[in-house]
């Protein structure tokens, strides 16, 4: 496996679109490294974005200094969009079956790779109704904006298979810069 080298456009649109929603969109602008701004801002098409791009985009939403909730809220809209489309049609035939969180979780990785570009994410089930996800090789990591939005989209994963009451917490890690580690659990 090699590290996260490009980010699809959709994922950072995605959180831009989050971020004007919850009225930070002007700061972003000013925060965000002028050289990459018009690249940022200029994506129409889903395309594959260079790291120092990302890098550029998630240091600004990390300048921002949103607390653990809001982040979490933001990654959950982010999950909701990103996932609707992919996820929504598993979910579908699921229902048929018997549909569980574990049905939406199990679909990270293949999302991960319509997303990320190297890296990957791993799952572990720990309890009835307990995981613990990992994600590795991601030199984005090192933002707090990254790992508490990355939780929310794994909590509207957990959502969408019916799970409610979801706790997502980043474990604390001294490897921010290339991994983060959260303990998932839901009723």
């Amino acid at each position: 496996m090699r590290p996260v080298s490009a980010v699809r456009s959709t994922l950072i649109q995605s959180s831009l679109e989050s971020l004007r929603t919850r009225g930070h969109y002007d700061r972003y602008l000013k925060l965000v490294d002028p050289r990459f701004r018009e690249r940022i801002l200029g994506t129409i098409a889903p395309e594959w974005l260079g790291m120092d791009i990302a890098l550029a985009h998630y240091e600004a939403c990390d300048a921002l200094a949103l607390g653990a909730q809001e982040l979490l809220e933001i990654g959950e809209a982010v999950g909701e969009r990103i996932q609707g489309t992919f996820i929504a049609m598993v979910v579908r035939r699921a229902r048929v079956l018997g549909l569980t969180p574990w049905v939406p979780l199990a679909q990270l990785q293949r999302l991960w790779d319509r997303l990320m570009s190297g890296g990957g994410v791993g799952l572990v089930r720990t309890g009835r109704n307990e995981a613990r996800a990992e994600v590795c090789l991601l030199p984005l990591a090192r933002f707090a904006y990254v790992r508490g939005s990355f939780g929310g989209s794994i909590s509207a994963a957990i959502k969408l298979g019916a799970g409610r009451n979801v706790n997502i917490r980043v474990l604390p890690s001294v490897h921010y810069e290339q991994r983060c580690v959260f303990r998932c659990s839901w009723q």
